[in-house]
């Protein structure tokens, strides 16, 4: 998972990380506990700050769990739905001031990208024109207003999908209604 470590490195000191997974038991939906990326031994000033502790304090109270609460979503086991959306509006409802927060926000999303739901589900045909036409359309607010989105998406069969080609049309256009940017995807190989 080195693209995911790149994430974390890259983002700025004071960052906030709050995670969701998704997953077809409502009551794992929401947001992690927040945790704000501290100061790292490589930006400590030598003259009045130790690097080593520094380093030692990032590890433990921030890295560690991190890699804790990542490993633990990652372990999950395969579920009959899978409620991409309805988890995704749960995170962002659930992480304090993320609607309100005015600097940049950022949306990573590590999925096969295939909703199954009782809202939508593409295996049974459904895809953005069936959705849009359905009264759930509705329910959809613009909470991504302004947000930056990356999926990673990991390759899965997609048998029992009509056309694997309305994922990206309906992702596209669902980020596009939360009035996000274009979500940047990169797609896991495994081969």
């Amino acid at each position: 998972m080195a693209w995911l470590e790149e994430e974390i490195d890259a983002a700025p000191r004071g960052t906030q990380f709050t995670m969701g997974v998704v997953s077809e038991d409502h009551a794992n939906w929401g947001a992690t506990e927040p945790l704000c990326k501290p100061q790292t031994g490589a930006s400590a000033n030598s003259l009045t700050q130790n690097a080593r502790l520094i380093d030692d304090r990032y590890h433990e109270l921030f890295l560690a769990p991190l890699n804790a609460r990542l490993e633990s979503m990652v372990s999950a086991s395969g579920a009959d739905r899978s409620p991409i959306m309805e988890s995704l509006q749960a995170l962002v409802s659930d992480s304090a001031g993320f609607v309100t927060f005015k600097g940049d926000r950022r949306i990573v999303i590590v999925s096969d990208l295939l909703q199954h739901s009782a809202t939508l589900s593409f295996y049974r045909g459904g895809d953005w024109e069936s959705f849009r036409s359905s009264p759930d359309f509705q329910r959809i607010g613009t909470t991504l207003n302004g947000a930056e989105v990356q999926i990673y998406q990991i390759p899965r069969p997609t048998e029992g999908v009509r056309d694997p080609a309305i994922l990206d049309d309906f992702w596209v256009n669902y980020f596009e209604r939360q009035g996000s940017h274009r979500p940047l995807v990169k797609r896991l190989g495994d081969l």
